[in-house]
């Protein structure tokens, strides 16, 4: 009864660590410098093999930012969107469904989830 008392509260910790460095990275994230955006971003998002095409065009204006995004046969996830760039955390919205917090990655990258749990990854076009 000790051990398995002593292995339940050894894996606790381990996930608390693990938790703990997940909100430190996403807490270095939004107090990094405010990442510029603004462009026209290619990529897909899905998961298990099933991948839509998307693109997405964005203006920025400090860390307000305003664009449009076409998500391949999903037109609930396409149309005008809204947001904010807090560091390199970028948090968009449609008009009727909050997108999600995804990440800007050396400037060039986006990645995340959007519509609570579809991957994507997303490429500025040169």
């Amino acid at each position: 009864m000790k051990i398995v008392a002593i292995g339940l509260l050894a894996l606790l910790a381990a996930g608390s660590a693990g938790c703990g460095a997940a909100r430190e990275a996403q807490q270095a994230a939004a107090n990094a410098p405010t990442a510029n955006v603004a462009g026209t971003w290619t990529g897909s998002a899905g998961t298990g093999g099933v991948f839509m095409p998307v693109t997405m065009t964005l203006a920025q204006t400090g860390t307000s930012v305003s664009g449009t995004i076409s998500v391949g046969g999903r037109t609930d996830l396409s149309g005008p969107i809204k947001g904010t760039v807090q560091g390199e955390l970028l948090n968009l919205t449609l008009p009727a469904v909050r997108l999600g917090q995804m990440m800007v990655k050396q400037q060039n990258t986006i990645t995340g989830e959007v519509a609570g749990g579809m991957p994507v990854t997303l490429r500025r076009a040169q």
